[in-house]
């Protein structure tokens, strides 16, 4: 049992390496990531919190899964493949009842999950529009959350009008993307 928590613990820790340019660059960097961000360091740890608590019980459910649950803001994206409609449907409902998630987007596919190599080339895609943003420099990256699936972004954050159609633009116009979906909550410039 203590080896599967330290195995989960590594496991989360490698992914959310894996993801994030600031953790790469440097571990000063991670600091500045949660000072940058327009969201309080409570919001931050209970949309972790959330994600946890997300995966904990997905982890629960039988069947060939692969989900990536994003939460910001306590607003819930839920990606990926499940064998069924009872599955998508019970993900939803175990989320919308958490405390303090406002809303879940569910857009899991049923069909079978998809390969390392399409995994693989999403996360690659993600880098490149993060990487993007602190190249270009119109929209902080620290104020977007980039999450990639079947080559389609998704841009979840706190922004006014007009870096959000920065954020769109930067990210519509990185190599492999064939759609983005913004989820964004907006605030008056």
């Amino acid at each position: 049992m203590l080896k599967d928590i330290k195995l989960f613990f590594i496991s989360f820790v490698l992914l959310q390496l894996l993801g994030c340019p600031a953790a790469i660059i440097g571990g000063g960097a991670i600091g500045m990531d949660t000072m940058a961000d327009r969201r309080t360091p409570g919001v931050i740890l209970e949309d972790s919190n959330i994600e946890l608590k997300a995966f904990a019980g997905i982890q629960k459910l039988k069947g060939d899964i692969h989900t990536n649950v994003t939460s910001y803001n306590a607003h819930v994206l839920v990606l990926g493949q499940v064998p069924s409609e009872e599955i998508k449907s019970t993900i939803t409902a175990q989320i919308k009842a958490f405390a303090n998630v406002k809303s879940v987007m569910n857009e899991l596919t049923i069909e079978p999950v998809n390969s390392l190599s399409a995994r693989a080339e999403d996360t690659l895609i993600t880098s490149s529009v993060k990487a993007r943003f602190f190249k270009e420099n119109k929209v902080s990256p620290f104020y977007v959350k980039v999450i990639t699936e079947n080559k389609v972004v998704y841009l979840m954050g706190i922004l006014n009008e007009k870096e959000a159609k920065e954020a769109e633009e930067i990210a519509k116009n990185t190599n492999k993307v064939t759609k983005v979906v913004k989820l964004f909550e907006y605030i008056k410039n």
